[in-house]
Formats: structure tokens, sequence, C-alpha cells
């Protein structure tokens, strides 16, 4: 794969790279593969048997409270033949089935049974159990990691009470969210960009966290966690960020990049710069 390098980070990026499929592969194998991801916030799986799903990045995962009290965030990929055991973006049970050949997990993702023509020789072996990732929670927030990064994200103080989550759909590629939740702010005590997909946003008692989740290269799912307040109360600023988002994906199939000269988005441009550097030559 070819990227043409020069000494701007803005003139690192192509239009190609947010509206094809190549870059978010490499993006997948040398980013995503590699950093702590967050999945949801904390308050989503208050109760045992609470469940999110998503794909981030290109990898299919969900996340539990399980019947020990813990959050557990796991592979969604069963077993048996790869398939998905989770088809839906969140709910509540009391264990995970896979619809298409009934191989039937717990809250940890234990197996626990199949059906007679398609059991396994060894129910007993721990390879039938659903792939555990590393898992970490911060400030309210649960993060999953499929490689080994040095150190956990660090979001600062715990976020106040969590009062509920909006989720926007978004025909754009994850990039563009990033540099539109990053364009006219610079890291202050007010506002904090967590690599590479986070934004915190406190002011007084409230406190916004915007969780960009990449989808494929052209659907984006924005989640807006809020803390310290009513969800509801920002239902127009989302569907702003929406709106924006869509049309700044028409500018960059069009040509039109993000500037550069603001230092946050210098210093996303910067670290893409590097993944794709580094997918260059390993890809």
């Amino acid at each position: 794969m070819a990227f043409g390098f020069q000494l701007s980070y803005t003139k690192l990026m192509k239009p190609e790279d947010y509206s094809g499929a190549e870059a978010f592969q490499v993006e997948k194998r040398s980013m995503f593969a590699a950093e702590w991801l967050p999945l949801c916030a904390e308050g989503q799986l208050a109760r045992t048997g609470d469940f999110v799903s998503a794909s981030v990045g290109g990898w299919s995962v969900f996340g539990v409270r399980d019947g020990e009290g813990a959050v557990r965030i796991l592979r969604n990929a069963c077993r048996h033949q790869n398939m998905p055991v989770v088809n839906t973006p969140s709910g509540h049970c009391e264990s995970f089935r896979c619809r298409f050949h009934g191989w039937t997990y717990d809250l940890q993702g234990r197996f626990l049974s199949a059906p007679p023509p398609v059991a396994p020789k060894d129910p007993g072996s721990p390879d039938l159990h659903l792939a555990s990732l590393a898992t970490t929670l911060t400030a309210g927030m649960a993060f999953f990691t499929i490689g080994s990064p040095a150190a956990a994200p660090d979001l600062g103080q715990p976020f106040p009470v969590y009062g509920g989550t909006l989720t926007t759909e978004i025909a754009c590629n994850w990039k563009v969210c990033v540099e539109h939740l990053l364009a006219e702010h610079v890291p202050s005590p007010d506002f904090a960009w967590h690599w590479p997909l986070l934004t915190v946003r406190r002011a007084g008692a409230l406190a916004i966290v915007e969780q960009v989740v990449p989808h494929t290269f052209l659907r984006t799912r924005l989640f807006t966690h809020v803390f310290g307040g009513a969800a509801d109360d920002h239902q127009q600023a989302a569907a702003t960020i929406k709106h924006v988002c869509e049309c700044l994906q028409a500018d960059r199939a069009a040509g039109a990049l993000a500037a550069d000269d603001g230092a946050l988005i210098a210093d996303f441009h910067r670290r893409l710069a590097e993944v794709y550097v580094h997918g260059a030559a390993t890809g």
C-alpha cells in the first residue's frame, strides 16, 4: 500500500482515505488492533445480564455485566463457526445463544451447551469459551483491547452520575467525525481528546463524553454519554454533529481536506501518519 508522505500531515491524507476500504483495513490492523478502545459507559451495563454490542474498527465485540458483578468484554464470534452470538446493539439476557447453530454461553462467555447434531466432541474444553478481551473501567467508561498497549487509558477525575446515552448513526468516515469534534478546541481542563476515539467535555457538574465508533469506512456510530444531566437534553447537539459530519464527508470525497493548523487536529493527523507508515511497512 503506497502513501505519499510529505512534511504536512494534512497532505498525508487523501480523499480516498475517507471514502475507501483500503485505509480502513490499515487502521484496523495497525491502530484498532493495538489501542485501548472505548465500548460503552459503565452505566449502560448497570444490571446483571445487561449487554452492549458494537463493531469497533472492524472488531465485533460485546460487553456484559456478569453474575459476579464484573464487566466483561468478549469477541462477538461463536466458537463453532465464528458467527455473531449477539445480534442487537443492546439488551438484557441470562445467557447468549448463537442463532445459527444454537451454541449457548453464560454471562462470562463460557460454553454451556449445543444441540446434539452440532455438539463439540469435548464439551469441557476451554477452547470452546468465547474469547475474552482485556478490559478496564475508568471514570465510568469501559474499554477493551485486542492487543497489549503499554498503559490503560486515564480519563482524569470520575464523571458525575450517569444520565444516559444517545446513539447517532452518521454516514461518514470515522476520521471526519473526530476532526469535527476536535475543531476549534485546544487541550484544557474542560476539553480533552483521548486517542483515538474519545473526547471529554466538562462544564461544572456536567460531563459529555463523545465516543466515536468506526463501524465501516463510510458508517460511524456516535455515542453521546451524558454524566450529571439528562441525555435527551443533548439530542439537538447530536443531530447537528450528524448534519455537519455528513456535509464534511461530501467535502472530503470532493477533495477538500481538514486543515491541520489546530493543535489537536495536527496531533490527530500526525498519529494517523504513524499508523499509515507502520501499515505500509507491515502490510
